[in-house]
This record gives structure tokens, C-alpha cells and sequence, in this order.
């Protein structure tokens, strides 16, 4: 009888108990990508993805070498910029009607590349491939923090430099924006301690610095109405505009000038960050002006003519970015 009755027991378990269903225990895969299952970067490649700062694909190629049209298209989506719809293109070798033209031209004006000029055209070279001294001092530019590494003194940047084996192999163009992106921790030595500037970076390098320095929590901020970019705050201010018939002078920070470089006061506007000006689109905060305080921004624009034809506007709303 008591042997009956731990087989009837048995059986109302067995009954009440029914394991899950197998789709159930199956996790989806938060990318499609099939070739980043281990990789190192894989949480950082998710991240990008899941924020919408990758395409669609079956593969990644975490290992492949980045272009530069793929890391700049990856660091400014990672930004959360949305670039316009309708754009010409500022290149000589970026068609208009190209997909990488809005996303250059964003960069462009947001003072993330500057190109490089050959008989008097600007040129990207999007298939070019980046060393980890030109990814750092594009990293630097993206965060918003050109200002900052402009504060470093030539003899402080040698010094640190110095402490490593091939810190001399820096290019001069990219040694403070190296030296601050070891210093502020955007990057760091290998474990042999060198910093192998001309290394050419993959596709999950570029990912993971993205992932790690770009993206941020965009949750309740607000956005553009133009086009949902969101920024941290707006002010109100005046507009005046500049310009050069020379091509080769430079801003403040040291950039060509061209459309979305704009004078400011540092006081108010750190330099180094990006702007949406009403009117006149992305912008970057790169240059300065004895004229030039408190709530006054001067507007680089292509010609004298149209400087002119800006004056003085007043009411202008400025949206902060970064």
C-alpha cells in the first residue's frame, strides 16, 4: 500500500512538472552577425549595433582592417548624429548621391576630418586604411576635447612621449592628441609598453572605442525636431559671419577653415565642441575672435559675399551637442 501510494506521488509530480519549451530556453542573438561568437569585442560590437551605429550584415570582419569611410560612418552614428538626407559633398572623390557622402560631410563640419587638399580639391580617401595615431586624434575630435589638447605645451608632449620606447615614431601632427589620449585613459600603452602609432587598426578596434567613448546614455534627451539628433542644452545668441579669400589660413585649433567652423567664446563654448546652429547646420566651436564674447558666435562662410549678406542676427538658437 505505501509503495502504491510513492508511485501515485511520483505520477502527480510528473504530471504538474513539464519542462520548458526549447524556444524558450533559445536566447536571440542581439546582432546577426555570425563571426563575432568569442571575440573579444563582441560585447563592444553589440553595443554599437544594438545603438544603431552598425549595419546589417551577416558578418562584421572584426579583423579586417577599418577604412576610413567605415570608422567615420561608425563614430558618427556612435555620436548619435544624424546626418541630413539631402547633402552635396565637400570631396573631390565622394560623389554626392554617395552613402558615405552625408556622413562625410557631418565629420567635415563637426571637425572630425579635415581632408587632404591636392590641387585645390579636398580629398577623403575612403578607402584608406587607419593607423592607430590618426584614430586617436580623430577619437580626441569626436569627444568634443580638440580644446583641451590644444592647452598641452609642445615640451609636455615631448617629455611624455619620451617614457616610451617608440614614442619619437609619433608624427608630429598627432603627438598631443596621442599624449591626451593616454593621459585622459581613451587609450593605452601595449603590455610591452610602446604605443606602435603607425599600426593600422581593425575593424573591432575602432568598434571598441566607439563603444567605450562615444556611445552614452541618450535616454530622456531631447533632440533635434530636424532631424533627432540630441544635444544638452540650447542657447540664444547673436550670429555674424566671416570669411578669407586666402585658402590656407587656419582657426584657432588649427583647422582649414571651411563651413561649420565657428568663433566663440571659450567661456561660454568650449572649444572643441559641436554645435547645431539654426540656419547654418552641424558646426564645431574651433576658432576665436577679439569681438567675439559671451553669447556671440561668428559663422565661417564660403565667401565675403555672404558674410556680408549674413550681418548681425539676433535670436539665433544654438544647440549643444556634446
Amino acid at each position: 500500500m505505501k509503495k502504491l501510494l510513492i508511485l501515485a506521488s511520483m505520477a502527480v509530480l510528473l504530471v504538474m512538472w513539464t519542462p520548458k519549451a526549447e524556444a524558450n530556453t533559445t536566447t536571440e542573438a542581439p546582432t546577426p552577425y555570425t563571426d563575432i561568437s568569442g571575440h573579444w569585442a563582441q560585447k563592444e560590437i553589440e553595443k554599437l549595433y544594438i545603438a544603431g551605429a552598425l549595419g546589417k550584415g551577416e558578418n562584421f570582419r572584426p579583423n579586417d582592417l577599418v577604412t576610413r569611410q567605415e570608422l567615420i560612418s561608425m563614430f558618427i552614428l556612435a555620436m548619435g548624429v544624424k546626418p541630413s538626407a539631402e547633402t552635396s559633398s565637400s570631396f573631390a572623390d565622394i560623389p554626392s548621391d554617395s552613402w558615405l557622402a552625408p556622413y562625410a560631410e557631418a565629420a567635415y563640419r563637426l571637425g572630425l576630418v579635415h581632408g587632404q587638399k591636392m590641387d585645390g580639391q579636398v580629398y577623403f580617401q575612403p578607402e584608406a586604411t587607419v593607423s592607430r595615431e590618426e584614430l586617436a586624434s580623430i577619437l580626441i575630435r569626436a569627444t568634443g576635447d580638440s580644446g583641451e589638447v590644444n592647452k598641452f605645451s609642445w615640451s609636455t608632449t615631448v617629455h611624455a612621449l619620451a617614457a616610451y620606447a617608440d614614442g619619437s615614431q609619433v608624427q608630429e601632427r598627432y603627438q598631443r592628441p596621442m599624449v591626451y589620449a593616454m593621459q585622459k585613459g581613451l587609450m593605452s600603452a601595449y603590455a610591452d609598453q610602446t604605443l606602435r602609432p603607425q599600426q593600422l587598426m581593425t575593424r573591432a578596434e575602432a568598434a571598441t572605442y566607439a563603444a567605450l567613448h562615444l556611445l552614452e546614455d541618450r535616454e530622456g534627451k531631447p533632440v533635434l525636431s530636424e532631424n533627432g539628433t540630441p544635444f544638452r542644452e540650447v542657447l540664444t545668441v547673436k550670429t555674424t559671419a566671416y570669411s578669407y579669400d586666402r585658402d590656407d589660413v587656419l582657426s584657432y585649433l588649427e583647422f582649414p577653415l571651411r563651413e561649420g567652423i565657428v568663433a566663440v567664446d571659450p567661456e561660454v563654448i568650449p572649444l572643441g565642441t559641436h554645435l547645431y546652429v539654426e540656419g547654418y547646420g552641424y558646426a564645431v566651436a574651433a576658432d576665436i575672435g577679439g569681438a567675439v564674447k559671451q553669447n556671440h558666435l561668428d559663422l565661417f562662410l564660403p565667401s565675403l559675399d555672404e558674410a556680408r549678406k549674413h550681418g548681425m542676427q539676433e535670436g539665433v538658437k544654438v544647440y549643444v551637442l556634446d
